[in-house]
């Protein structure tokens, strides 16, 4: 029963220390819509297009760059405790989704704004 409890108080603490995030939890960065009101709703439909593609890549990136280091923390801990204090996370991959996200709600708004999308 110990050795039970140990191994989940392991768990708990492995999962809590690393500062990577899940694609679902990385929220969207406030980007101006000014530049996306120039634009007429073809434009704003064709850039939304490939924003979304971009949110996909992106977070493909972002997930597979969370499980590389949840995996690189195991085994920091197992082998070298002190390095697992040391893994960086995915702040980088997270930080692009973000800002991609924040691009997107702006298309959105632009595209309210400029009665692109009827509101029915």
């Amino acid at each position: 029963m110990k050795k039970l409890l140990l191994t989940c108080f392991f768990i708990i603490v492995l999962n809590g220390c690393s500062t990577a995030q899940k694609a679902s939890e990385v929220n969207s960065v406030r980007v101006p819509i000014s530049p996306y009101l120039k634009l007429n709703c073809q434009e704003l439909a064709s850039e939304q297009s490939i924003l979304l593609s971009q949110a996909d890549a992106a977070r493909a990136a972002v997930d597979s760059a969370y499980q590389s280091d949840k995996g690189a923390e195991l085994v920091a801990w197992i082998l070298f405790a002190p390095a697992a204090l040391m893994i960086d996370g995915n702040q980088e991959e997270a930080a692009k989704l973000a800002n991609i996200k924040g691009q997107l709600e702006a298309i959105q708004e632009a595209q309210k704004i400029n009665q692109c999308i009827s509101t029915n």
